[in-house]
């Protein structure tokens, strides 16, 4: 030790987080549209159509994906009657999934944990609960599902990844479709 210095006994501390799962979050529920072009030789213009329109209607989305006869996304549940009117006056075809929500899995540094998305489709698949999109951040893998099987995956993901149970504030969260502490 240096001259003039004091040791003092103390517990180590780390300025890293710690690596691995740490919490799951339940959003409140949303909708899914899957949106069929009318004319598939004209796909790309019409997928942008499709984006303009709900932009011109205010309509926010996410969770969009390419799809082979023209695009899917989510809206907020207060949304999806008016994207569904918007789009097929236009001539688009719309289903409409209601009662999903987006489970997500938070870690830090996420893409750099092997493993973990793999572990996630094992404990839904399991769980018989068919993930409808997938989606990753640097902190987070979210995953859309139906809003009913919501509790069952989160009490499942958090056995699979080993955190603790949820106080019972968590899982009326979870049942009331909204984000857990």
């Amino acid at each position: 030790m240096r001259e003039g210095w004091v040791g003092v006994q103390g517990e180590r501390v780390s300025f890293e987080r710690e690596r691995g799962v740490s919490a799951i979050t339940v959003s409140p529920e949303v909708a899914y549209l899957v949106v069929r072009v009318p004319q598939p030789e004209r796909i790309t213009e019409q997928r942008q159509h499709v984006l303009n329109l709900l932009r011109e209607a205010e309509i926010p989305i996410f969770l969009i994906k390419l799809q082979r006869y023209g695009i899917s996304f989510g809206v907020n549940s207060e949304h999806a009657a008016l994207a569904q009117h918007t789009l097929e006056a236009q001539g688009f075809q719309v289903t409409v999934k209601p009662r999903r929500v987006m489970v997500s899995v938070y870690a830090q540094n996420m893409r750099e944990l092997h493993g973990v998305v793999a572990k996630i489709a094992e404990v839904l698949y399991e769980a018989g609960v068919a993930i409808e999109q997938l989606s990753d951040a640097h902190d987070r893998i979210t995953c859309l599902i139906q809003a009913e099987q919501a509790p069952l995956v989160v009490e499942r993901l958090r056995a699979a990844f080993q955190l603790p149970t949820p106080t019972e504030n968590a899982l009326s969260a979870v049942a009331g479709n909204r984000h857990l502490p």
